[in-house]
């Protein structure tokens, strides 16, 4: 879908919507998607009101990234948080030797952004890429920040999120010292999708072993639970 006039909404985008890899979302969808996000968001903060919602919902914008679509660029500051609700992402980053490797990966139900540049306004290190279709609730920093600053008992929502989804990036460093068939089986044991959705070919490129390695891995890893 190309972009046109009526999507101005969309215009940090348009340059994926011109290369047809970005495309609005049907309303019915994006109704499913805000009431999934927001039940969330009530789990956490019960008592969130009405105009609450509304004032968020207001300040969204609702977007399908398509497989293989780049959110966020190398040098580009972070400025929206995604609320994913399907789909797959990961961010890259340059090494030393001018390639790239894979650091994490988050899917439906994960907060999207590309962490520093996005909370200290500076360039970002990283790329985040669609690895599959990735539907989202795209939120401006300046909006998040009128929320919080407007509805202050938002703020539990954002901490509480910032700790469930970057407080455990913080828990992996440990694994850095750990050998491949130790970390692919952490990557098995606390994230089984992960296993199921990733590429092989990323998967190896985040635990900094070859194609060849994640297999003889997986093998030793599966047969040691009883798996095939």
């Amino acid at each position: 879908m190309s972009y046109n006039q009526n999507q101005k909404q969309y215009e940090p985008w348009k340059h994926l919507f011109d290369d047809g890899m970005a495309e609005e979302i049907p309303a019915e969808t994006k109704e499913i998607m805000f009431r999934g996000m927001f039940a969330k968001f009530r789990e956490i903060l019960p008592s969130m009101s009405d105009e609450l919602e509304q004032a968020i919902r207001n300040r969204c914008k609702v977007i399908r990234f398509k497989k293989n679509a780049v959110m966020l660029r190398y040098d580009e500051v972070c400025d929206y948080c995604f609320f994913s609700t399907a789909g797959l992402v990961t961010a890259l980053r340059q090494t030393e030797k001018n390639k790239e490797r894979n650091c994490w990966f988050m899917m439906g139900g994960d907060v999207i952004i590309g962490v520093k540049s996005f909370y200290d306004r500076v360039p970002s290190a990283e790329r985040l890429v669609a690895l599959d279709d990735t539907d989202c609730i795209a939120l401006h920093v300046d909006d998040l920040q009128w929320v919080y600053d407007t509805y202050v008992e938002f703020n539990i929502v954002g901490r509480i999120l910032t700790q469930k989804y970057y407080v455990p990036a913080m828990e992996r460093t440990n694994w850095v010292g750990l050998n491949a068939e130790k970390r692919f089986e952490l990557v098995y044991d606390e994230y089984p999708k992960f296993i199921t959705m990733v590429p092989d070919s990323a998967l190896a490129s985040y635990l900094g072993i070859t194609d060849r390695t994640l297999r003889r891995v997986k093998t030793i890893v599966y047969k040691r639970k009883g798996l095939k």
